[in-house]
């Protein structure tokens, strides 16, 4: 692979910042909820590396490869916590979350969509409460719709 074709799948400098920025604004929140630094720092660097390989996962794959991977990851997390006797609604939440984002994922990645072509089409008419719920109920529904080839 040429050194132009790798650094095309990484991600850009504004990316990079952008992910450590994030990473460092869970630090403080977890800091300030939790006080020990040491879960603050371990977390942030998780978290930071789960932001680096959605960005990789997106050069290489396309739009919406982060959605994969996420939805992977929660129903792999899920299927660990089954095992140790987690309340039932935490694993139907983690199915029902990660199942989402892996179809999500998937659709938008079968069909070339792009974020570019959906982040415009979620605004509706109506108060701010009937526009945000039409606008949440029409994302929630995207893989669906994008199957049915609506």
């Amino acid at each position: 692979m040429s050194n132009a074709a790798l650094r095309s799948n990484l991600p850009s400098r504004r990316d990079f910042v952008d992910s450590l920025v994030h990473a460092l604004v869970v630090a403080a929140t977890l800091y300030v909820f939790d006080g020990s630094l040491r879960f603050a720092t371990a977390s942030a660097g998780f978290f930071f590396a789960l932001l680096l390989a959605g960005d990789i996962a997106e050069g290489v794959v396309g739009d919406y490869a982060d959605h994969v991977l996420f939805g992977l990851l929660v129903l792999g997390f899920t299927a660990y916590a089954a095992d140790l006797s987690t309340p039932i609604w935490l694993l139907v939440a983690g199915v029902a979350l990660g199942g989402w984002f892996l179809l999500d994922g998937v659709q938008h990645l079968r069909h070339g969509k792009t974020r570019d072509e959906v982040s415009v089409a979620y605004e509706h008419e109506g108060g701010v409460l009937t526009g945000i719920a039409r606008a949440l109920v029409e994302r929630l529904l995207a893989p669906i719709s994008l199957g049915l080839g609506l």
